[in-house]
């Protein structure tokens, strides 16, 4: 069932001017993003306090290429990220502090990547073939190397994934659907978008696996109530996307040009 929006809950920015992806660190209150600059993007880390207030901004990961999708590890010793650095783009691991930079992914286009809750695997999206229009989810097992596919969708950009703290479950969307994969037994529970043929994307499971937030095209920010199913728009803000939860599951953060001034930047929501 889908229950009535409520009117935009109370916000702060804590960063601007072309800033997207944001991430909160399993730990405290820093958040990390990418920022881009003239021809590159460029990795940061922003510590805050718990109001927002930004104290320091890091640059973590910085050179002539554009990197993508900075996320901590749950240990903090860690991030992954995704890069054109080598020409096709594809993803990279290094230590928290952007040293000792690898590809993880192997050739070919790929992408958005994140942590399983104990750290031991990624997620992403790699393109099919030499089309990379078309994107499904894999994983890879960083201490075995080996990698599997998770989907195999003949079109369309499957975006996710989002991990649940079981570690057993991701979500992702594809086309006008949310997924939840069971990575043992690859069942599937699927979600229609709330509104009919709106396509939906960039789900972000809650810190206690109950909510799941999501963008519905041209409508704002919608939850997701688990087990019901039950939907409900939290965010009118059209251009919000590419979400994320602090640890204690309280406020949700997203990239926006909900400024008015046409620049892309970082929010976060207050506290629920």
């Amino acid at each position: 069932r889908h229950t009535p929006a409520p009117a935009d809950r109370a916000q702060y920015q804590l960063a601007s001017d072309r800033a997207f992806s944001p991430t909160f660190a399993s730990v405290g209150t820093a958040m990390f993003y990418h920022t881009k600059e003239a021809d590159r993007s460029t990795l940061m880390r922003a510590d805050t306090e718990g109001d927002g207030t930004v104290l320091k901004i890091t640059r973590i990961v910085d050179g002539t290429a554009n990197n993508w999708h900075v996320r901590p590890s749950p240990d903090g010793n860690r991030i992954a990220f995704d890069s054109d650095r080598d020409g096709v783009r594809g993803v990279y691991v290094a230590d928290g502090d952007g040293q000792h930079v690898r590809r993880v992914s192997g050739e070919g286009f790929a992408a958005v990547p994140s942590w399983s809750p104990d750290g031991s695997t990624l997620a992403f999206v790699r393109g099919e073939g030499k089309d990379s229009a078309v994107w499904n989810l894999w994983t890879l097992n960083l201490s075995t190397g080996e990698t599997q596919q998770i989907t195999r969708h003949p079109y369309g950009q499957a975006w996710g994934a989002s991990w649940f703290p079981d570690g057993r479950r991701i979500v992702y969307s594809h086309e006008t659907r949310l997924v939840i994969h069971d990575l043992e037994t690859h069942t599937e529970r699927v979600f229609n978008s709330p509104l009919k043929g709106r396509l939906v994307r960039t789900p972000a499971v809650s810190p206690d696996g109950r909510r799941i937030a999501f963008q519905v095209r041209k409508d704002g920010t919608w939850l997701l109530d688990l087990p019901g199913g039950s939907m409900r728009r939290i965010l009118e803000d059209a251009t919000a996307e590419e979400y994320t939860w602090s640890p204690d599951g309280g406020r949700p953060a997203y990239h926006s040009r909900r400024s008015g001034s046409g620049a892309w930047g970082v929010w976060v929501m207050a506290p629920r």
